[in-house]
């Protein structure tokens, strides 16, 4: 084995300890409130076709044991049966719906963002609660949302636990940890995180509103990554958590095409925005992690007993290191880590193909929308 590929080995095992170091979750250290405040939560909901979804995250807030000011869904030009099953829990339901209808994006706004700042135009409540409809909540979600803004009282954005259930979706596993590291969560030492995860976001309305919500970022394809840089380069403080056995949802349920779409939609962007040692760092974590099985298969072809070992041990370590952030963040097995070399190629392919739609052809698509 060249010299080169055991710096790059050494190197990479480094990084996956750097990257992934820490796993906080929204139900670790925080289950009482840091004062008897009693704050209004208003809901908004962007809805594009999620007539699969949105009656669940519906009954789920029907649910929550913490009480909401309101719940506001918008409707972002569904074609499905969308709008008449948000009517169906409006008037069956704890609590009665508002409805905003989005027909038609005005020029320089992306879906999501207009759906958003429609939704946060009418909200009364003094935290505004951004989720996304494949979102899952137990039914104490909102009340440790709301204690854990007490604690600190700065925006909170959460990556939900990936539930899986189909034999593709595992092919899910190493967007779902760059995600993670890539915004500074699970990365060693004290630092500031940057940017939102884009399934929940739960920030002072009063915030929302005085930095102009998602106005400055109206036409970004990572429209919450953005919002969350934006305002931390104006100094606002953000915790980012992971949503462990509490907040969750299915990523792509439907088939194998929405999840090439959701992943390739906006990955060679977001990979550009993070900061460059962090970018740096993850491609030398991938890079090792290619490496080292073709090593292992050059060391079985040309006989190299001892290197062999050393090798399997190696890869032996990164499986546990694989799974034991893989389990923190979706339903992933010890398996799907030992087979991590088949999850690792369709990753390769999948960014060059986002790297493509995103900046040669200048289109990739989402929903039945252009982005």
């Amino acid at each position: 084995m060249l010299i080169t590929s055991y710096i790059t080995i050494t190197l990479g095992l480094l990084a996956t300890i750097i990257l992934f170091f820490k796993m906080p979750k929204l139900n670790s250290g925080i289950d009482q409130a840091e004062s008897d405040e009693n704050l209004t939560v208003s809901i908004v909901i962007p809805a594009r076709n999620e007539e699969n979804n949105i009656s669940n995250i519906l009954q789920d807030l029907m649910n929550q044991h913490y009480q909401l000011k309101e719940i506001i869904c918008v409707d972002d030009g569904s074609t499905d049966g969308t709008a008449e099953i948000i009517k169906e829990f409006s008037k069956n339901g704890k609590y009665k719906i508002k409805t905003i209808e989005v027909e038609k994006l005005p020029a320089g706004w992306k879906g999501k963002t207009w759906a958003c700042q429609n939704g946060a135009s009418v909200a009364r409540g003094e935290l505004l609660l951004f989720i996304d409809a494949d979102v899952r909540l137990s039914k104490k979600s909102i009340e440790l949302l709301v204690n854990r803004y007490l604690k600190k009282r700065q925006p909170i954005s959460i990556q939900p636990y990936h539930t899986m259930k189909k034999g593709y979706e595992i092919f899910s596993l190493f967007f779902n940890m760059i995600q993670i590291c890539s915004t500074g969560l699970s990365v060693f030492g004290k630092r500031k995180t940057q940017g939102f995860y884009g399934p929940l976001l739960l920030i002072k309305r009063e915030v929302f509103n005085k930095y102009g919500g998602y106005e400055i970022v109206r036409n970004r394809v990572v429209e919450d990554y953005d919002l969350g840089k934006y305002l931390g380069s104006k100094g606002i403080n953000i915790e980012l958590l992971l949503g462990g056995e509490d907040i969750s949802f299915r990523m792509y349920p439907e088939s194998v095409k929405q999840l090439f779409e959701g992943w390739s939609k906006n990955f060679a962007i977001a990979s550009l925005s993070m900061e460059w040692w962090l970018f740096l760092t993850i491609i030398l974590w991938i890079g090792f992690l290619t490496l080292l099985p073709i090593e292992i298969i050059n060391a079985i072809i040309s006989g190299q007993g001892n290197t062999l070992i050393l090798l399997a041990s190696i890869y032996s370590l990164s499986i546990l290191l694989i799974y034991r952030v893989a389990s923190s963040i979706g339903s992933y097995t010890i398996y799907n880590c030992i087979f991590y070399p088949v999850y690792l190629l369709l990753f390769h392919f999948l960014y060059i193909y986002s790297v493509i739609g995103t900046y040669i052809l200048k289109s990739t698509t989402w929903k039945g929308r252009k982005l």
